[in-house]
């Protein structure tokens, strides 16, 4: 308990630094996912026909919530510029004849003009519009064949042939940015365990362990007291990392679903992994603002290509299986997202432990061995600098005897 206490008084500064600026990068990710619907976006209009559907065109879409129309152009050209401008980030186009080609089924186009540089907006835009222009498409289709003497009731199951209802699963808001929640807080949290926690810790003991004899009693005692830290540090950093996910559950509703117990074992798993990784680094890198340096070079592509931001079909052939042998955020993401979007149980989950585990088999050992290997040479040339230094004392003794 005292040794616990010790460790927390030194590393008070690193383990708060932690703890707060990982609760702040959450409420401030997920205050920016809190509403995954783009509403009233800037909307324009050319109205060529100006006819009756024209009008119920433009009405409905003015009343479609996603939706702000509020520039009327007379060309085509002016609501281009409109939308190059960013006065507005899309608009339609109703050509000329419009009401009279629809009575008379000449399936007449209208066109939409969308600004592509922005991806969420330009997919909402096109959602609200083609719902707007779907269901008067298929209320104009209806009145033309009643028009022709068709009865209502025929009319209408000759045009709507079949229907259908939405059932949407674990996300019903349908969010891609909110899945990124589940991704974002242990990419921060691991932003401050690597490089703040683990590998300073590792290089400072990496020093002390070139200085004494590991089967002593000594070095027994320092190894046993590095595990402690170690666990101490990932056993913080989960309990964060989980006050985290319950904080956007109960401020910004991000399903937070799954047993704990699966929790708790993909979480220790994934800095059993990260420590692996530390062990290596701390190999061969003895200035921490290097590494530093080469830790934030490399977590944003970690992040990029973890599965969530970009799923591995759509990754190159075979960089998938190079990347899950690299670094460990992949499988315990997946893990996550799955376990709290699904709340899978034991046996569906087994698959992304075993990943994590076969990460663990893999690299651990090659991390202690490296991490022996280089305290090995250390002590090996902290020897050589013993004998050159007693040898240097005896020849000024014997210099002084002459």
């Amino acid at each position: 308990m005292k040794s616990l206490f010790k460790i927390l008084k030194e590393e008070r500064s690193s383990l708060l630094k932690t703890i707060i600026l990982t609760i702040v990068a959450t409420l401030i990710f997920g205050y920016a996912m809190s509403n995954p619907y783009i509403e009233h976006i800037p909307f324009g209009v050319v109205d060529r026909d100006n006819s009756h559907l024209s009008r119920t065109v433009i009405q409905q879409l003015k009343i479609n919530p996603g939706l702000n129309v509020n520039y009327y152009a007379d060309s085509d050209t002016e609501l281009e510029k409109a939308i190059k401008d960013r006065r507005v980030n899309g608009g339609i186009i109703i050509p000329k004849h419009f009401e009279k080609d629809v009575s008379s089924a000449k399936s007449p186009s209208a066109l939409l003009l969308i600004d592509g540089t922005s991806l969420p907006r330009e997919s909402s835009i096109l959602s609200y519009a083609s719902q707007v222009l779907g269901t008067i498409n298929a209320g104009a289709q209806i009145n033309v064949l009643q028009g022709n003497g068709m009865v209502p009731y025929l009319s209408q199951q000759t045009v709507l042939n079949f229907s259908y209802v939405e059932r949407i699963l674990y996300e019903p808001q349908c969010s891609y940015l909110r899945y990124l929640i589940y991704t974002l807080i242990p990419l921060v949290n691991q932003g401050f365990f690597v490089p703040v926690l683990l590998v300073p810790a590792l290089i400072k003991k990496k020093e002390q362990f070139a200085h004494i004899k590991m089967r002593s009693k000594e070095g027994v005692k320092a190894v046993i007291g590095l595990i402690g830290r170690l666990f101490l540090y990932s056993t913080i950093c989960i309990i964060v990392i989980f006050t985290c996910l319950c904080i956007v559950d109960k401020l910004f509703c991000v399903p937070l679903r799954g047993d704990i117990l699966i929790y708790i074992v993909v979480m220790y798993l994934f800095f059993i992994n990260l420590t692996a990784m530390g062990l290596v680094f701390a190999s061969f890198m003895d200035n921490l603002g290097h590494f530093i340096l080469f830790f934030n070079l490399i977590n944003i592509p970690i992040f990029l290509t973890c599965g969530v931001i970009f799923p591995d079909y759509l990754l190159p052939s075979g960089m998938s299986d190079a990347l899950n042998i690299l670094w460990p955020f992949r499988h315990m993401t997946i893990a996550l997202k799955m376990l709290n979007l699904k709340g899978l149980g034991w046996n569906l989950m087994l698959p992304y432990l075993q990943n994590e585990l076969n990460f663990g088999q893999f690299w651990l050992p090659i991390g202690i061995a490296l991490y022996s290997a280089r305290i090995a040479f250390m002590k090996y040339k902290n020897s050589k600098l013993l004998k050159k230094d007693i040898s240097q004392e005896n020849t000024v003794q014997v210099s002084v005897e002459l």
